[in-house]
């Protein structure tokens, strides 16, 4: 990460025991960084610049050639801008009024606001004087959020945190106030899905279905109209009714797979920002690439000026011809994914069944997911009067 501070080279180390000879170098105390092979013989490899003469004395007695590919980082950006004295001049400006901005707020970004008017919040904020290019000093965002939280309605609680030039407010919510349920309403329980009946609770009203019973999509299983040897009467019906429900789903079996594989070419992609505001992003050339995680230079508590870096190594898709049993297997993982899919969160699965067949001269896997929900749902009984 301290590299791009203190200057480094891209070198390139081409011949034989190029792997024996980066050993060397780490053993000495070279740091060495984004080692890349390009081809058996050579190999590019970043170090700090001023250990590259130290290379002369380690490679003696090799058989290596070794040559500087690039020079980075600030010590080389200084010295172009000490031959350019308008430039260096205006970076150093520049320096400046970045440090005397960076104290300011550029940018209020609001999140969980879903109910809650974003324009009502920064209204609020403004009669705290906390504005675009404001500089909000001592307990003021403290007393700013405890104030919002207190006269928004429907926040539950608000949050004020300072990232560099941005201030973030985190909003939230109170959850929304339950409709009253009404017994005077006749209701029904009707079923969501198809399945097959495993219990049934009654709290008010008349069971119409009862354990091992088939039922559809929209069949009543509590009534609501209750009958007894008297009279009837009508309620709105209340109580669970629990069934297996079947989830199923086919893959067809593949016969090739399409695989990613890195062609060993990378590149540099590096981003300068303040704060969380991009200034500049550099874009590998690859069509399709794997990124590491980017690596931060920079110290947000002196200036929110950062430079990160990360390597995008170029991929390519081939495809792989797969043996009968593997893709079997591929076929079976797509045809659960699917069907696992389907299937509710937090819904008990009480069993699962998979196969491989052939129809029409097409082989593909089946897998049936049963599991046991509550599929009631409560419908008003339709007023004919």
């Amino acid at each position: 990460m301290w590299l791009f501070f203190r200057g480094y080279v891209i070198i390139q180390i081409e011949g034989d025991s190029i792997a024996a000879f980066l050993r060397t170098l780490t053993n000495t105390g070279i740091p060495i960084a984004h080692a890349v092979r390009t081809d058996d013989r050579t190999v590019l490899v970043e170090i700090p610049a001023k250990r590259f003469f130290d290379l002369r004395k380690l490679k003696r007695g090799r058989r290596l050639s070794i040559h500087i590919r690039k020079r980075a980082g600030v010590p080389f950006l200084v010295w172009r801008a000490l031959k350019r004295p308008v430039l260096l001049w205006g970076s150093v400006a520049a320096l400046i009024a970045l440090t005397v901005l960076s104290q300011r707020i550029w940018l209020i970004r609001i999140e969980g606001a879903d109910r809650v008017d974003p324009n009502e919040i920064r209204s609020m904020l403004s009669e705290h004087s906390v504005t675009v290019g404001s500089r909000p000093v001592g307990p003021v965002l403290i007393t700013a959020a405890n104030d919002l939280s207190a006269r928004i309605r429907d926040a539950a609680w608000i949050g004020l945190d300072r990232e560099g030039i941005t201030l973030k407010v985190t909003v939230r919510e109170a959850l929304p106030a339950s409709p009253k349920k009404t017994d005077r309403v006749p209701s029904d329980i009707r079923a969501e899905k198809d399945g097959v009946v495993t219990s049934v609770r009654v709290m008010r009203g008349q069971a119409k279905v009862h354990a091992g019973d088939r039922v559809k999509k929209g069949d009543v299983l509590i009534s609501g109209t209750v009958f007894n040897k008297d009279a009837g009467y009508e309620t709105n019906a209340d109580g669970t009714v629990s069934a297996a429900v079947r989830y199923e789903a086919k893959s067809a079996v593949p016969s090739s797979v399409r695989e990613a594989k890195e062609t060993g070419r990378s590149e540099t992609v590096r981003v300068f920002r303040i704060g969380s505001l991009e200034l500049f992003r550099s874009e590998p050339s690859f069509a399709f690439y794997r990124l590491t995680p980017f690596e931060t230079a920079g110290d947000q508590r002196l200036l929110p000026v950062f430079a990160d870096r990360a390597t995008a190594y170029e991929i390519v898709f081939e495809d792989r011809e797969l043996d009968p049993d593997e893709a079997d297997e591929l076929a079976l993982v797509q045809a659960r994914d699917l069907a696992l899919g389907s299937v509710p969160a937090d819904t008990a699965i009480i069993n699962q069944y998979s196969t491989i067949r052939t129809e029409n001269g097409i082989r593909s896997a089946y897998v049936v997911i049963t599991t046991e929900e509550i599929i009631g749902r409560t419908e008003e009984v339709p007023n004919d009067g």
